[in-house]
């Protein structure tokens, strides 16, 4: 059984990941499941001053050469929240390996860092970790995605005046759930016990389905679907086989 500094240690790992649009693969070990959304965003840059920045005539006539990093959406395979996962071109070869073979719609993918913090020698290994379902892969595909050119447009306005981009979410914080997702999270939560909607209400932290912030829709979509495949064990265990 792993002791309190285990836990916590994990508990740091998932707060790290929480609340950006990034994907943050942080230290040696770290893994993630998820499912590669839309069409990769390449671009050409620089590493400078601990950052990478946009490739220019300029940095070249300054003797700096060009690297690739490709973005890309991707479906955190336990969530269902989208996050952009940024790699090297090394990753993009492994990934359209394995993309090509297994499919990219059909599969979750297991991301695996191998390497310390900063460490330059650091890589990233992909393998196929689990077929989806046609419920999931349906579910995948219908979730929103971050406009990838748009996000690295203000986070280089924000870099160039000193500020924030403005909102490294697709959906902000303060803004409300969408209206339909809303109607199937209560739909859904109708069919259990008062003491699931409970659970719901108290996980995040709201006295009504349409108080939900925007930001935690994927999130809590997957949390009624758990829910319900909870509850639905339970009524098929209370059955007595003996019974009428």
């Amino acid at each position: 059984m792993a002791n309190m500094w285990e836990k916590v240690e994990e508990l740091v790992r998932k707060h790290e990941q929480e609340g950006g649009a990034w994907l943050k693969l942080a230290n040696d070990g770290d893994t993630a499941v998820v499912v590669v959304l839309g069409e990769p965003h390449p671009r050409e840059v620089v590493f400078l001053e601990g950052k990478y920045v946009l490739w220019s005539e300029k940095l070249q006539a300054q003797g700096h050469k060009a690297s690739l990093r490709v973005a890309y959406n991707v479906g955190v395979y336990g969530t269902r929240e989208v996050k952009v996962l940024e790699m090297g071109s090394a990753f993009f070869n492994t990934l359209n390996e394995v993309r090509k073979k297994y499919g990219q719609e059909t599969w979750a993918f297991e991301v695996k860092r191998r390497g310390a913090a900063k460490d330059p020698k650091t890589t990233y290994s992909i393998l196929p970790d689990r077929q989806l379902t046609p419920e999931e892969t349906a579910a995948f595909q219908a979730l929103r995605l971050h406009d990838l050119p748009k996000l690295y447009a203000a986070e280089a306005v924000g870099a160039a005046s000193g500020t924030p981009p403005p909102g490294a979410s697709s959906a902000k914080a303060s803004e409300p759930v969408d209206v339909k997702l809303a109607q199937a999270i209560a739909t859904a939560l109708k069919a259990l016990p008062r003491e699931a909607v409970d659970r719901f209400l108290q996980k995040f932290a709201v006295q009504r389905i349409r108080d939900l912030p925007a930001s935690k829709g994927e999130l809590a979509r997957a949390f009624v679907d758990a829910l319900v495949r909870e509850y639905s064990a339970e009524s098929v265990a209370d059955v007595d086989p003996f019974g009428p």
